[in-house]
This record gives C-alpha cells, sequence and structure tokens, in this order.
C-alpha cells in the first residue's frame, strides 16, 4: 500500500507546534535558571493561611507569592546585612578618627639598684643585685583637629557606600517580584494549554475509534489514509502535551523554591492580560532614567570617587593632631630619683600634650594616587553614559515587545473566535459525515493555532509589563491588579 500523502497537514501542523513551544522551551529555560539560584532553604507557607478542615488546598495569586519570595529569598537578606555593614562603616567613618588612642601595660622583673641625682654604688647593670617586679602602663594618641577635607570625605564615601547597598537591595527586590510572576505566568499558560490540548485530544481519540471500527467493519466509505491522517494528529497532540506538563511542572517549582509556599497552587483561571497604565515611550525612557537603581548606585559611586580625590589631595598637607601622651611606672626595688631632668626608667611619671602636624612625605606616591583618583572619576563618568544608553536601548526593546504583543493579541483573538466557529462545524460534521478527516485536522490545527498564538501573546504581553516596571522601576499595575479579573479564589 503507497504511503499517504500528509504533507498538506503536517507543514502547517509542524509550523504550528515549532512555533508554540518555542515559547514554552523560553519559560522552561528561565524557571530552570530561576531555580538554580534560587537557593535551598526550609519550606514554609510564609502567607497567612487560616486552614480549610475540610483539607482542601489553598489558591494563592500572584501577589502572595511575590510577597512570600520577598521573605525569604536569600538575596534579599544579603542586601539586608550588605546595608547593616554599610551603615556601621559610616559609624566607623565619624568616630574612629577621634579614638585613636592606644595603651600599654608593661609587668617585668629587673635588678634593683641604689644611689642618687649624683651617686649609686652599683654598676651600670646590677646583675649581682636582687631582682624585684616591676610594672609600668601609658596611654598615647591624638584627636584631628583639621586635616584638610578628609574626615568629611570619609563620611561621605561611608554614606554613599549606604546608598550603593539600599539600591542594590531594589535591584534584587525587583529581580524575585519579576521571576516569581515569569514562574506564575508560566503554570497559567501551561494550564490553559494543557485544557487546550485536552479539548482536541478527546474528540480526536473518539474520530480515531470510530474510525478504526469502520475500517473493521470493511465499511467502503473509509479511507485507510484518513485513520492515518487522524492517529498521527492525534500522536503530535499527546507528545506536545507531555511539553506542556514539563513548563506547568518547571514553573511550579521555582515558585515553590522562591517562595516556600508548597504545593504552589494557582488560580484556575483563563489567562487574560492585566490591566496597566503604560505611559508613551519618551516618558518611559525618562522615568527609567531618572528612577533605576542603576543609576542611583552610579551617582553614589560618583560621591565615593569624588570623596577619594579630596583625601587622595588632602595627602599632600598634614594633618592637624592634638595629640596627648602619658605614662607612669613603678618598680619598688629601684632608688626613686626625684628629678625631672634624669631619666628613671624604673619609676617615673609623665604627660604630654600638643598640636602635632602629622605629614606624609610620600609626595611621588600621593601625585600617583592623585592621578588614579581622577582617573577613575573619568572611568565612572563613561561606564554611567553607557549604562544610561543600555537602559534606553533596554526599554525601547521592552516597549516594542510590549506593542507587539498587543498587536498580536487583539489579531489572534479575533483570528480564535473565528478559527473555534470552523473547529465546532468541522467535529459536528465530521460525526454526521459531511466533512472528511482532512478537514477536521485542518479544523483542529487552525484552531489549536489560533488559541496557542493568543495564549502566547497574552503571556508575552504581561511579561512585557512585567519587565518594564523592572526596567523602569515604576509601577503600571495596581498591587492586585496582576490577579485575574473576576477571578477571585
Amino acid at each position: 500500500m503507497a504511503e499517504p500523502d500528509d504533507s498538506g497537514y503536517k507543514k502547517p501542523m509542524v509550523r504550528y507546534w515549532a512555533l508554540a513551544f518555542a515559547m514554552l522551551a523560553w519559560f522552561g529555560i528561565a524557571t530552570d535558571v530561576t531555580a538554580q539560584e534560587a537557593a535551598a532553604e526550609p519550606k514554609s507557607n510564609l502567607v497567612d493561611d487560616p486552614g480549610d478542615p475540610s483539607g482542601a488546598v489553598r489558591v494563592y495569586q500572584v501577589d502572595e507569592f511575590a510577597q512570600a519570595a520577598i521573605l525569604r529569598y536569600p538575596a534579599l537578606k544579603a542586601a539586608d546585612a550588605d546595608i547593616v555593614a554599610a551603615r556601621a562603616k559610616l559609624d566607623e567613618a565619624r568616630l574612629s578618627p577621634f579614638m585613636q588612642f592606644e595603651g600599654q601595660a608593661r609587668f617585668f622583673v629587673a635588678p634593683g639598684a641604689r644611689g642618687t641625682p649624683t651617686f649609686s654604688p652599683d654598676p651600670q647593670i646590677p646583675w649581682s643585685n636582687r631582682w624585684g617586679p616591676g610594672g609600668e602602663v601609658g596611654i598615647q594618641g591624638g584627636i584631628p583637629i583639621y586635616t584638610f577635607g578628609k574626615y568629611r570625605a570619609g563620611k561621605k564615601a561611608a554614606r554613599a557606600g549606604i546608598k550603593g547597598s539600599e539600591y542594590q537591595r531594589e535591584l534584587t527586590l525587583a529581580r524575585v517580584v519579576f521571576d516569581v510572576r515569569r514562574a506564575y505566568f508560566g503554570v497559567q499558560l501551561s494550564l490553559d494549554l494543557q485544557a487546550m490540548i485536552a479539548e482536541g485530544k478527546n474528540k480526536l481519540r473518539n474520530a480515531v475509534d470510530k474510525l478504526g471500527a469502520q475500517l473493521e467493519a470493511d465499511d467502503p466509505d473509509v479511507k485507510q489514509q484518513d485513520y492515518f491522517r487522524l492517529v498521527a494528529a492525534l500522536s503530535e497532540i499527546e507528545s506536545r502535551e507531555s511539553e506542556a506538563l514539563k513548563l506547568e511542572a518547571s514553573a511550579r517549582k521555582v515558585l515553590e523554591l522562591l517562595s516556600g509556599i508548597e504545593p504552589a497552587v494557582v488560580p484556575e483561571c483563563p489567562l487574560e492580560a492585566v490591566q496597566s497604565e503604560v505611559v508613551e515611550l519618551g516618558e518611559q525612557i525618562d522615568a527609567a532614567l531618572e528612577m533605576r537603581p542603576e543609576v542611583f548606585q552610579l551617582e553614589a559611586a560618583r560621591d565615593a570617587r569624588d570623596a577619594n580625590l579630596v583625601v587622595q589631595r588632602a595627602g599632600y598637607l598634614p594633618d592637624i593632631i592634638l595629640a596627648l601622651r602619658a605614662s607612669f611606672a613603678r618598680a619598688p626595688h629601684i632608688t626613686d630619683i626625684q628629678n625631672p631632668f634624669i631619666i628613671d626608667r624604673g619609676n617615673f611619671a609623665g604627660a604630654f600634650l600638643g598640636l602635632v602636624a602629622k605629614w606624609k612625605l610620600d609626595f611621588g606616591g600621593t601625585n600617583a594616587r592623585v592621578k588614579r583618583a581622577k582617573a577613575e572619576i573619568e572611568s565612572l563618568k563613561a561606564k554611567t553614559a553607557e549604562a544610561k544608553l543600555g537602559i534606553e536601548i533596554e526599554v525601547n526593546t521592552l516597549y516594542e515587545q510590549l506593542q507587539d504583543a498587543k498587536r498580536r493579541l487583539a489579531s489572534w483573538t479575533r483570528a480564535e473566535k473565528e478559527a473555534r466557529k470552523w473547529f465546532v462545524s468541522a467535529g459536528q460534521g465530521y460525526e454526521v459525515g459531511t466533512q472528511d478527516a482532512r478537514d477536521f485536522v485542518d479544523a483542529i490545527s487552525a484552531y489549536f493555532s489560533a488559541r496557542t498564538n493568543r495564549l502566547m501573546a497574552t503571556a508575552e504581553y504581561n511579561l512585557a509589563i512585567a519587565a518594564l516596571e523592572k526596567a523602569t522601576n515604576v509601577p503600571m499595575v495596581g498591587k492586585k491588579g496582576w490577579r485575574p479579573v473576576g477571578c477571585e479564589e
């Protein structure tokens, strides 16, 4: 028997499934990467759950998953610790310059010595005399009076470090929220695809069973090629169902890892476009350049670089210090010589208080450090300009992706509505025998293609909104606007 020619059927089906599961692969890859980034922690339900006596599993909305992830994500905890450390550095910069004192205590044994300021019967080192204990305590240090800007620059650099740590936390927070939304929409997309596949699979399976029974009964109106065509379409759908299940499992696992909520159950609601307030592209770019944490981080880094330049330039000049030194020593077995002009190492007391100019005379090294500080500022300026260009490119790309998804969503929504009518009509016609298997498969292919493309456009639209929020650091959706409309569970 010659092989049936199904090329007319296979080409649109292959194109449709290639397009559909390119999107599934994107979600799968994204969720795998995010899952690897999420550190393992004890699993716990971090969203208040009053409990259900019936044993029903609670359903969580996307904002609840995001809130739970914020409370437990390791990188956010690390960012909080970095902020605490940066604030401690500021305290150090404020207080440490005024605490530059050191104390010393010594306890020793030495040979005894006798005599007066003018005569002693003992030799220079009286080894043979009786040895005895002694002790000495002392303190020395200084308080800066004027440092030619070093003190102020140190505090400025420390404040810049705090700002940098705080904006790093904002960056991490935005990334975590985006990862949660991406995984959430991945689960929703997979559930809608499974529902769509189940509908077509059941109809195809019934058609295959019916046609197989007719072939066994040697029905002259039934063609073997129609049976092959239906079986091939059914096998294709069953294999793609596995891809949808894979997407669901990986995306759901990411939700569980990020949020600590297990099982991660999302509302069984149709995937719909979120309601958002998207302004014009120019306003999006302006908002990103004004609100992005990276821009603020670069500004903080510039403050730190400027402070470093002040410190290096001040290296040419001395630090004016109020210096203090005091010490006291006592050795009972050594005669105490009461003469201020004679240094008695065993018994003495002394103090000094005065202004000191502490000058580091490494002018060659200071000059090199000043040049390096200036070069670092110029480098940072160039990197800031590059970052702003990158932000503008990113926002422009995301905005165009959003507009593209919006246009495709409108187009595929219309196509799905008409293809649905064809699908129902072809199914009924095939049941009563007014349409053949090729028409039935073509109708299934058209409907599935339109519906899949509508679902993908919806998911891409929602992700583009989420990515644009992350890129501009400006909310475009209300606090609960990410929840499915009219589907509160």
